[in-house]
């Protein structure tokens, strides 16, 4: 189990090394039910079993990830990159980064391909020394919902005043910007500003980093309207892993090592 005094002190190392604003949030294991994304080209979904992990309170901001482009040992490193052969082939055909697309400090992070997201996430473990990687697709909704049974973070109506979505702000706003929006475990932004990155391959419940496979994507996007995409229950959205695209992003998990 995660000790809240060792999160506390992982917190810190963490802005370190990537600066504010950031905070682990403690997700309590337990049940998630994943619903019936077939017709979608997804899983059946089901019940499963999540274990005790942390997850980043807001996702990765431009300045946050700037820290991985402009570390001597970052993203022009090869070493992130080898988590598969796909990766590599990625790295050594994309070699700069994409600037992303609303520029801000404090902006969560565009145009960041599951690729780069990746080589983000080995990174910065090497840093931290602890396991940072992006959270599967149940783990993702385990941290939106928990034990409820809402469509969203924060009930079963989605509110204009509780995240940014159908382009009522024109782009991504900055993070934790719609506290009232935060899920049972205090993550923010889990609706609407970026759809976010997850670890899982769609169509199956692998996470397993080979292949151009499509991966799943969770919680809408500032530029999406219609209510059902933008419940944290719904699964109707995998992206190619090569995107880097102008309304997703990404936000880590951490899994404490034992010793």
């Amino acid at each position: 189990m995660i000790d809240f005094n060792e999160l506390e002190s992982l917190a810190k190392a963490t802005e370190a090394i990537l600066g504010t604003p950031f905070e682990w949030r403690f997700i309590k294991g337990g049940t998630v039910t994943l619903s019936d994304a077939s017709n979608y080209g997804g899983t059946k979904g089901g019940i499963y079993q999540v274990k005790d992990f942390a997850m980043a309170k807001f996702l990765i901001t431009n300045l946050q990830y700037q820290k991985f482009i402009s570390h001597p040992n970052g993203f022009y490193n090869l070493e992130w990159w080898t988590y598969s052969p796909e990766g590599v082939l990625w790295r050594r055909d994309h070699r700069k980064p994409k600037p992303t697309a609303f520029a801000g400090s404090t902006l969560p992070a565009t145009r960041v391909s599951w690729f780069d997201s990746m080589a983000f996430c080995n990174w910065f473990s090497a840093e931290l020394k602890e396991t940072v990687r992006l959270p599967t697709e149940q783990e993702w909704q385990r941290a939106a919902v928990g034990d409820t049974d809402w469509s969203y973070p924060w009930g079963n109506t989605l509110d204009e005043t509780r995240a940014n979505f159908a382009n009522l702000v024109g782009s991504t706003s900055q993070v934790g910007s719609f506290p009232a929006g935060q899920s049972p475990f205090g993550v923010m932004d889990m609706i609407g500003n970026l759809w976010e990155w997850c670890l899982t391959l769609w169509g199956t419940d692998s996470v397993d980093p080979s292949s151009y496979a499509y991966r799943a994507t969770r919680g809408g996007a500032w530029n999406v309207s219609n209510p059902e995409y933008l419940r944290a229950i719904d699964r109707g959205a995998g992206q190619p892993p090569r995107g880097r695209l102008n309304d997703a992003g990404f936000r880590i998990t951490l899994h404490i090592s034992e010793n």
